[in-house]
C-alpha cells in the first residue's frame, strides 16, 4: 500500500511538472502571437452613456471600476471632452466616495486628478478629501493628500494646514511621503504656508524610510534655495552627516554641485569636495556614479586643472576608475550612463577620459546602438590616429539604427577629429558625404555640410576632395538653403583650385534645373569664378547666355547685368575689368544706405545724367553715426499730460554713459557747428572711451577720440563727485601737440555740479601721415582747467587737475568689423589679388599664450574670427585671425601666429593684408 502511495505521488508531480511546462511554454510564445490592444474600441459616447452607472444604488464596485479605468485610457491617449462632459463626469465621480472599497477609491483619486476640475467645482469634493485625510485607513489618507495637492484652491490651503503638518511626522512612510509631495506642489502657489512646515520637515530628513529621506530633501531644498546663506549651510550640515537613503544621497550629490558650480568659497569647497570624495566610497552604485558623474562635471569648470587629474584641487582619478568600472557592468542602464559621462569628460578633458579607452572599445559591439555611439564619439574625441580607420568603418555599418540626435554627435566627432589629424582627412570626407546622400532631415544635413565646409577651409589637402564631395551633394539637394549656400561657398573656393572648370558643370547644372533661388546662387557662383579666371570667361559668358531668358526677372536680371561686365572684360575692357570685380566683391568701401540716398537725390533733383562720385560716399560706420546724430537732434515730442523726462541717475556707470553718448554723436554735431568746421568730411569712426584718471577719483575723466580723415576731435567726458562743490568753464589743455598736430578750436563744459557729466571738446588737425596710411601717432599731455566753487562761495577760483597722458596709436585709426564664420580665408584670398601683404616678426614680453594674444587684438582693435580669439589650453602656439575697416574704409585682415619659444619667450608673426601698402605697413610696425 506504501508503495502505491509513493507511486500516486510521483504521478501527480509530473503531471504537474508536464502542466507547469505546457504553460511556460504557451507564455513563451505570447511574443510571437500579434499583440491586440484590448480597450484599441473604446470611444467617447458610449462611455459619457455608461456614466450613469456612477448614480446606481447599490454602487457595482466592478463595473466602476471598469469605467474609470476607460476614461483614464480616453482622456491618456488624447480625447478630447467638453467643458460640459467634463463636469458631468466629475459630479458622477464624487459620488463614488459612497463605497467603501479600496481599490475603487484609488481609481476615484486618480480620475478627479486627470479631470481637473475648476475652482468652482473642487469644493464638491473637498469634504470628502478632507475626511478621508482623516480616517484611520493609510491608503485612503495619502491619497487624498496627493489629490488635494493637485486640486486644492489656493486660498483653502490655511484650513488644512495643521492636518499636512501633522501627516509629514506620521509614522506610516506613505502617509509622509505624500504629505511631502503634497508640500512640493503648493509651494508654487502658498510658499508661505508651506514654509511654516521647516521644523517638521527638517526632522524627517533624518527618517529610516529612503523614500522619506527623499521627499523632505527635495522639499527643504525648495525653501531654502532664495537664500544663498541658508542653503549653504543645509546643504554642508548634510554632507557631514550620511544619509541612509541612496536616492536622497544623489540629490544631495545634485545640491553640493549646484554649489560649488555657483560659488567658490574656500570652507564650502572643501567640505562639498571631501563630501564628493567620500561618496565615491559609497556601498551604493547609483551613488558613487552621481559622485563620479559631479567630479567630471566641475571639471569642465575648472580651468586651472585642465592640464592635468585634478578638480578644484582633488585627484579626480578615482571617478574615472569608477566610470571605467562600470563600463564593464551588466546593466545596459549603468553602462550607458558610464559612457554618457565619459563622453562629457572628453569634450574639456580628453586626456583625462582617454584612460578609459581599453574598456570602451568592446562597447561598439554593444546591442544598445546609443551606447554604442556613445562609445565610438568618445573615443573619436580621445582615440589615436591609428584607430581612425577601424573607428568609421565599425560606426558606418549601425549608422541608421540610431537617431538624429547622436546622427549630430558623430558627424561633430569627424569634424574635431580632422582638424585634429589632417592626414586622414580622406577617410573621413568620405564618411561625411557618404552619409550626405542617405536620406535624413534638413538639420542633420546642415551639419554634415558645416563639417565638410570648415574641414575644406581649415585643411588645404582636402580642399578639392571636399568641393567634389559638395559638387555631388547638390546634384540631388532638396533643399534650396543649403544648395545655395554650397554655390556661394563653390564660388569663393573653385578659383584657387588647380582645374577650376571641372567643377563647371555642376554648377551650371543647377542654372538649368533648380528653383529661382538656387539659380540665382548658380549664377553668382559662375561670375565670381569668371572674375577670378580670366582663362575661364569666354566659357562662362556663353554658358550665362543660355539662361538670359529665365522665366524669373531676378535671375534674369543678374544675368545680363554679369554677361554684359564680362563681354567688355573679354575685349580686354581695363575699366571693365576693374568694375567687375567690385560688382562681384561683397566688400565695399561706402555705406549702400548712403548710395540709395544720393541716387534718390538725384532722381528729385533731375540731375540724372550726372556721374555719380563713389568717393563721396561715407562709409557704413560713418553713416550710422551720421544717422544717429541727426535722430537725436530732433525733439521728440512730448505727450499730453506726460511728466518731463527725468536726468540720468547719478548711479549708473560712467562708462556705460560715456558709450551711449558716444554713440549718439547728437553733441558732436553741434560742437562742429560751433566751431564752424563743418567741412571736415563725414565721420569715419568712433572709439570706445578710456578712463584718464581712477575711477575713485574726485573727478573721473574719460576720453573719446572721433576719427576723420585728416582731423580728429577728442571729447573729455568728465564727471563730478565731490558734493558740495560745482566746476565752470571746464576746459581741456593738451600740451605736445607740435609737430604732427595743430589744435584749430575747442569747446569748454559751463556748468558741472555734484553727479553731474558733461563732455569738452578738442579739434585737432594732422600735419602728417600721408606717407603712413593716415597714421599719426602721439602721445598729449592733457590736463582740466576750471572755476571751482565750494557750497555758497560765489566766487570761487582757478584750478588744473592733471589726468593722465592721451595716446594715439594704431588700433584708434581702425573700427573692429567681423566676418561670417568661414568668410576670413575667402576675404584673405581676394586681398591677395587686388592689395598688398607685408608681415614683421615681434619679440614679446608676455610670460604666457594668452597674454600675447590678447594684447594683439587690444593694440590694433580688431575683432577676432572664427572664434581665434580665445587660446585653447596647454598649447604651444596660436594663429589669430583678426578683421578691422581701417580709416578710410579700407578693409584689412591680419594673422597673427603667437608662440612660446624655450629661448626667446613669446614670439609672434603677424601679416597685416589690405589694398594699400602703407596701411598694412602701419598695422605691423
Amino acid at each position: 500500500r506504501g508503495h502505491l502511495a509513493t507511486m500516486a505521488a510521483q504521478s501527480l508531480r509530473d503531471t504537474i511538472k508536464e502542466k507547469i511546462a505546457t504553460a511556460l511554454k504557451e507564455n513563451l510564445k505570447m511574443d510571437e502571437r500579434e499583440f491586440t490592444n484590448p480597450w484599441s474600441t473604446q470611444d467617447k459616447a458610449s462611455v459619457l452613456q455608461e456614466s450613469r452607472c456612477f448614480s446606481d444604488a447599490p454602487i457595482d464596485s466592478v463595473k466602476c471600476l471598469n469605467l474609470l479605468t476607460r476614461i483614464i485610457y480616453l482622456i491618456q491617449q488624447g480625447e478630447k471632452f467638453t467643458a460640459q462632459e467634463l463636469t458631468n463626469l466629475f459630479f458622477g465621480v464624487t459620488k463614488l466616495f459612497q463605497a467603501q472599497c479600496t481599490r475603487l477609491r484609488r481609481m476615484v483619486y486618480l480620475v478627479i486628478k486627470e479631470l481637473e476640475p475648476s475652482e468652482t467645482e473642487v469644493f464638491i469634493c473637498m469634504s470628502c478629501l478632507i475626511k478621508d485625510m482623516n480616517s484611520k485607513n493609510d491608503c485612503f489618507r495619502a491619497n487624498s493628500i496627493r489629490v488635494l495637492s493637485r486640486v486644492l484652491d489656493p486660498a483653502m490651503a490655511a484650513q488644512i494646514d495643521r492636518y499636512l503638518k501633522t501627516a509629514i511626522v506620521d509614522k506610516n512612510p506613505f502617509v509622509s511621503s505624500s504629505a511631502l509631495v503634497c508640500g512640493m506642489t503648493l509651494h508654487a502657489t502658498v510658499p508661505d504656508v508651506v514654509k511654516r512646515w521647516v521644523n517638521e520637515i527638517q526632522e524627517t530628513v533624518n527618517s529610516k524610510h529612503s523614500m522619506v529621506q527623499f521627499h523632505a530633501l527635495a522639499l527643504l531644498y525648495e525653501l531654502k534655495k532664495g537664500d544663498r546663506l541658508a542653503l549653504h549651510k543645509v546643504v554642508t550640515s548634510m554632507a557631514r552627516n550620511s544619509l541612509k537613503s541612496p536616492m536622497a544621497e544623489c540629490l544631495l550629490v545634485r545640491y553640493a554641485t549646484q554649489t560649488l558650480m555657483s560659488e567658490r568659497d574656500a570652507t564650502v569647497e572643501r567640505t562639498l569636495m571631501s563630501y564628493l570624495d567620500s561618496c565615491l566610497r559609497h556601498k551604493s552604485e547609483m551613488v558613487t556614479y552621481e559622485a563620479a558623474r559631479a567630479f567630471c562635471q566641475l571639471a569642465a569648470l575648472d580651468t586651472e586643472g585642465a592640464s592635468g587629474h585634478t578638480v578644484l584641487g582633488y585627484d579626480m582619478t578615482h571617478a574615472t576608475t569608477i566610470l571605467q568600472i562600470f563600463l564593464t557592468s551588466p546593466k545596459p542602464v549603468v553602462r550607458f550612463g558610464a559612457i554618457r559621462t565619459l563622453n562629457t569628460l572628453a569634450q574639456t578633458r580628453p586626456q583625462t577620459a582617454s584612460r578609459c579607452n581599453c574598456d570602451m572599445e568592446p562597447l561598439l559591439s554593444d546591442q544598445n546602438r546609443n551606447t554604442a555611439t556613445l562609445a565610438l564619439t568618445t573615443l573619436l574625441k580621445t582615440g589615436h590616429e591609428s584607430n581612425v580607420e577601424r573607428l568609421v568603418k565599425q560606426i558606418s555599418s549601425f549608422m541608421s539604427d540610431i537617431t538624429e540626435v547622436f546622427k549630430v554627435e558623430v558627424v561633430r566627432a569627424v569634424k574635431g577629429l580632422c582638424l585634429l589629424y589632417p592626414g586622414k582627412y580622406k577617410v573621413l570626407m568620405s564618411f561625411l558625404s557618404s552619409n550626405l546622400r542617405e536620406d535624413g532631415t534638413a538639420e542633420i544635413k546642415k551639419d554634415l555640410v558645416d563639417a565638410l565646409i570648415l574641414i575644406i577651409s581649415q585643411v588645404p589637402a582636402a580642399r578639392e576632395v571636399g568641393l567634389l564631395h559638395l559638387c555631388e551633394f547638390i546634384e540631388d539637394c532638396e533643399y534650396p538653403n543649403l544648395c545655395t549656400r554650397i554655390l556661394g561657398f563653390l564660388g569663393e573656393e573653385v578659383p584657387g583650385t588647380s582645374h577650376p572648370a571641372k567643377y563647371i558643370r555642376f554648377i551650371y547644372n543647377r542654372l538649368i534645373l533648380e528653383n529661382a533661388l538656387v539659380r540665382a546662387a548658380a549664377v553668382d557662383a559662375l561670375s565670381k569664378i569668371a572674375m577670378k579666371c580670366a582663362n575661364l570667361r569666354k566659357d562662362v559668358l556663353l554658358l550665362l547666355q543660355f539662361g538670359a531668358n529665365d522665366n524669373d526677372d531676378e535671375v534674369r536680371d543678374r544675368i545680363n547685368l554679369y554677361s554684359t561686365v564680362l563681354q567688355q572684360c573679354v575685349d580686354d575692357n581695363e575699366v571693365a575689368k576693374t568694375g567687375y570685380e567690385m560688382l562681384m566683391s561683397s566688400e565695399t568701401n561706402f555705406s549702400v544706405d548712403a548710395l540709395y540716398d544720393s541716387l534718390v537725390d538725384q532722381m528729385q533733383n533731375g540731375s540724372m545724367d550726372q556721374i555719380l562720385d563713389f568717393g563721396s560716399l561715407p562709409t557704413s560706420e560713418a553713416y550710422a553715426a551720421t544717422a544717429k546724430a541727426k535722430a537725436a537732434l530732433e525733439p521728440t515730442p512730448k505727450k499730453p499730460g506726460a511728466p518731463a523726462p527725468k536726468a540720468p541717475a547719478g548711479s549708473q556707470a560712467p562708462a556705460q554713459e560715456a558709450e551711449q553718448r558716444a554713440s549718439a554723436s547728437a553733441e558732436l554735431s553741434k560742437v562742429l557747428q560751433e566751431l564752424g568746421a563743418t567741412d571736415l568730411g563725414s565721420l569715419q569712426h568712433t572709439c570706445k572711451p578710456k578712463p584718464l584718471t581712477e575711477s575713485e577719483a574726485e573727478y573721473t575723466v574719460q576720453v573719446i577720440k572721433h576719427m576723420f580723415l585728416k582731423h580728429m576731435v577728442l571729447e573729455m567726458y568728465v564727471s563730478n563727485t565731490v558734493q558740495g562743490i560745482t566746476l565752470e568753464e571746464v576746459q581741456v589743455n593738451l600740451t605736445g601737440l607740435e609737430p604732427n598736430w595743430t589744435e584749430l578750436g575747442a569747446s569748454a563744459v559751463t556748468r558741472l555740479e555734484y553727479s553731474q557729466n558733461g563732455s569738452a571738446h578738442v579739434l585737432l588737425r594732422k600735419n602728417a601721415g600721408q606717407d603712413t596710411g593716415g597714421v599719426v601717432p602721439g602721445s598729449f599731455g592733457a590736463s582740466l582747467r576750471f572755476i571751482l566753487k565750494e557750497e555758497g562761495d560765489d566766487l570761487g577760483y582757478e584750478d588744473d587737475y592733471p589726468v593722465e597722458n592721451v595716446t594715439i596709436g594704431t588700433g584708434d585709426y581702425m573700427f573692429p568689423r567681423s566676418l561670417q564664420q568661414g568668410q576670413f580665408r575667402s576675404v584673405w584670398e581676394q586681398l591677395t589679388a587686388q592689395g598688398t601683404e607685408v608681415t614683421q616678426k615681434l619679440s614679446l614680453n608676455f610670460k604666457t599664450l594668452e597674454s600675447g594674444v590678447d594684447w594683439i587684438i587690444a593694440t590694433l582693435n580688431m575683432h577676432p574670427c572664427d572664434n581665434t580669439g580665445k587660446v585653447e589650453p596647454g598649447g604651444r602656439g596660436h594663429t589669430a585671425l583678426l578683421s578691422g575697416t581701417f580709416l578710410g574704409g579700407q578693409t584689412c585682415l591680419v594673422k597673427a601666429l603667437v608662440g612660446m619659444d624655450a629661448e626667446r619667450g613669446c614670439v609672434a608673426r603677424v601679416s597685416a593684408r589690405a589694398k594699400s601698402h602703407e596701411v598694412c605697413q602701419a598695422i605691423v610696425s
